[in-house]
């Protein structure tokens, strides 16, 4: 980036252009007569006396300024004439960084308190980000750590959680590691809040209602998954996700077994399906036995689903759905009765 040299010096000089040996130069804050102290060297550490003298050339020397605010001056010669054209409200000012926003001038306001435009821009970035960190969103850091997990009275956003918080976490979930919480209001005494554990991926949800806290769940995953022989088993109660494969597995698994029950079981006598499944009966009668195999989900309305006037020694074989009754009448007790069950 180019630069303009001045090669003009701070020089006094009366009406007709003619230097003003030993001038004098006061400095006040723009628009009032209080004293404004202007320094010797860029750092602004050394301040200059008042008034300020031009050498025998009227020659001043260099002058700094904090650059907090306009400034107006006054010249007058040695025997304190005041020169034509002073005073002057306010006095142009120079910054001494040459490149870039830090050297323009910026008013100040009350949101952006800043001097030059690379402090406003500074300040606007800061400003807008502040919110963010109410929220738990910084750029860099931490959020907020939220000591008590059940605490409804705080404000929407995400905080985070570590071995010193305590509340009611999700079963199994030990705090130590620490997570992330967040927590989303609906109204005083209605929120959201999710919880994740560092190193999971697994997402906690519960919800405020009526000022109180419910249950935790947690949501499925992808991740979430069972092996084909636990589908076939059908015993645990933990949700996993169901596969193509996995479904194909579950269907296909039958666990249940044959079992010859004939001398359990008599004629004329109501039996009832508690195992839970779908049970298979066949029942062999002797030769020239008649009877009805009746089938109910109760046992005072039960149908017959077959009726056999000779059976020949034929077996008879019938499905029984879960918590159905059946039983057979016949004219003498069944040779074989079995169950797969």
């Amino acid at each position: 980036m180019a630069t303009i040299l001045n090669l003009n010096q701070n020089r006094a000089v009366d009406v007709n252009g003619i230097a003003a040996p030993g001038a004098l130069a006061y400095f006040y804050r723009s628009g009032t007569n209080t004293a404004k102290i202007v320094y010797s060297d860029p750092a602004c550490t050394t301040p200059h006396p008042t008034p300020l003298a031009a050498d025998g050339a009227g020659v001043f020397p260099p002058i700094y300024t904090l650059g907090d605010g306009d400034i107006r001056v006054r010249i007058t010669t040695a025997a304190g004439a005041v020169l034509a054209g002073y005073p002057i409200d306010p006095v142009q000012l120079v910054s001494t960084d040459n490149v870039g926003a830090a050297g323009v001038s910026f008013r100040p306001t009350e949101a952006v308190p800043e001097k030059t435009v690379q402090k406003a821009i500074e300040r606007v970035q800061a400003n807008i980000l502040a919110p963010l960190a109410d929220f738990g969103l910084g750029v860099t850091g931490n959020a907020t750590l939220l000591s008590n997990i059940d605490n409804i009275e705080i404000a929407s956003g995400v905080y985070r959680y570590n071995g010193d918080s305590y509340g009611t976490f999700p079963t199994g979930l030990v705090p130590d590691a620490g997570g992330l919480i967040q927590f989303w209001r609906v109204s005083a005494n209605a929120a959201l809040m999710t919880l994740s554990a560092v190193g999971s991926r697994r997402q906690h949800v519960r919800v405020l209602a009526g000022g109180e806290w419910g249950a935790w769940a947690w949501l499925m995953q992808s991740s979430d998954t069972a092996t084909d022989a636990i589908w076939a088993a059908g015993t645990s109660e933990t949700p996993a996700v169901l596969s193509p494969k996995s479904l194909k597995a579950a269907k296909g698994a039958d666990d249940r077994v044959w079992s010859v029950v004939t001398a359990d079981r008599a004629r004329n006598i109501n039996y009832q399906n508690a195992t839970g499944r779908t049970i298979q009966v066949i029942i062999q009668m002797g030769v020239n036995v008649s009877g009805d195999i009746l089938c109910g989900a109760s046992s005072t309305t039960m149908a017959t689903i077959c009726s056999v006037g000779d059976w020949d020694g034929w077996p008879v074989t019938f499905d029984v759905p879960p918590g159905h009754y059946y039983r057979i009448t016949s004219t003498a007790a069944p040779v074989r009765w079995s169950e797969f069950r």
